[in-house]
């Protein structure tokens, strides 16, 4: 019996070997999908702890940084301001003429249509930026530049006073004579 009991030790020691190898590769499988739902998981956790801090997060609602980024994306849209603006000014007892074409750049359509419904305000102001100007600011490039980011800044003051945003972008001069 000694020898049928040491047998059956053997045979306990291998199926027990045997169970362990079964569970070593259970063991193996689950840590190994353990880590790859960690993974996936940790993530989506994350964002929900701590959305400011973790890159890559989508947020609920975009902030204004992100609202710019998208209106970056969208195509330039151009209005012309016509007629062409026509100033009269001064120079040394002499009355001179400017005729300018100013095209407004913006990238949503709501912005082109508050331009066009706040037309007359804008004509206006501009005419009266551009009244005061000399001859010498109207032929030098820089003075010609200074008075098209004067003009910019005056629209976008046009429109956030009446629609609360600035809406364009930039403005050019499509046409500059002065006589």
């Amino acid at each position: 019996m000694a020898t049928e009991v040491a047998e059956g030790e053997e045979t306990t020691e291998e199926s027990g070997s045997g169970g362990g190898m079964v569970k070593t590769l259970g063991l193996g499988f689950g840590l190994f999908v353990l880590m790859i739902l960690s993974g996936l998981i940790s993530p989506m956790i994350g964002c929900m702890a701590m959305p400011g801090m973790m890159p890559g997060c989508q947020q609920g609602e975009p902030s204004a940084e992100n609202a710019q980024a998208v209106e970056e994306k969208l195509p330039p849209q151009y209005l012309a301001l016509d007629p062409p603006l026509v100033v009269s000014f001064e120079d040394r007892s002499a009355i001179r003429f400017l005729q300018v074409t100013v095209e407004v750049m913006a990238r949503d359509e709501e912005s082109i249509i508050a331009v066009q419904t706040h037309t007359p305000v804008i004509r206006n102001d501009l005419l009266m930026l551009m009244g005061g100007r000399t001859l010498s600011d109207l032929t030098k490039t820089e003075g010609k530049e200074e008075l098209r980011q004067a003009a910019l800044v005056e629209v976008q003051r046009i429109l956030t006073e009446n629609t609360g945003k600035p809406g364009v972008e930039d403005l050019y001069f499509t046409s500059f004579v002065v006589q």
